[in-house]
């Protein structure tokens, strides 16, 4: 096969297929995959790290992730969702061998005003909440919590997230919906 042709079949590849090729090596599926989701995905780190020079290492560095255990990749979660995942362990890796500063989103926004930090109480119940708001989500089907994650706690619009997840806008509003709902019940009612 000629290598346009070649590079045609790799770029109407889903993102599965592609990890699949780049577990058995395959340079030109990694560079699609780079393509297909470098953008989004040096924003996330972008976002969590003031220096430009850190993401960029933590970019390149989740890719060199993605090369090496491509064949880890068991197909349970969404790509995006996996990627992200490399990266912040990759992230923390870098703050920690090189003593910076960044910050991962792990703690949820209560809604409680900035007159709650002067009162001791209100912060333990604040943490409280949080962690019981993490806990709920993390329960979520993997499809919700990564809409809840992208919107709610990464700031994205529907329409990004939808991007990034390679799905339609109305469907991550089916997610978010149906993620809320359950987050309600678990919450109990809150």
């Amino acid at each position: 096969m000629r290598r346009d042709e070649r590079q045609k079949v790799i770029r109407a590849m889903a993102d599965e297929e592609l990890v699949g090729e780049i577990a058995f090596g395959n340079e030109e599926a990694l560079a699609a995959l780079y393509r297909r989701h470098a953008g989004w995905l040096s924003g996330r780190i972008w976002t969590a790290t003031a220096s430009r020079e850190l993401a960029e290492e933590v970019l390149q560095d989740t890719f060199l992730g993605v090369w090496r255990s491509a064949a880890s990749f068991r197909g349970e979660g969404e790509v995006g969702a996996w990627l992200w995942g490399i990266a912040r362990r990759r992230l923390v890796s870098a703050a920690r061998r090189e003593r910076r500063h960044i910050v991962i989103p792990l703690v949820w926004d209560t809604g409680r005003g900035a007159e709650s930090a002067d009162d001791p109480s209100r912060v333990v119940e604040s943490m409280d909440e949080a962690g019981r708001l993490r806990r709920a989500v993390a329960k979520l089907p993997s499809d919700q919590r990564i809409a809840v994650e992208a919107v709610h706690l990464d700031g994205m619009s529907v329409s990004r997230a939808a991007q990034a997840a390679q799905v339609a806008p109305g469907t991550v509003k089916s997610r978010l919906f149906r993620a809320r709902t359950r987050l309600r019940a678990e919450l109990g009612g809150r």
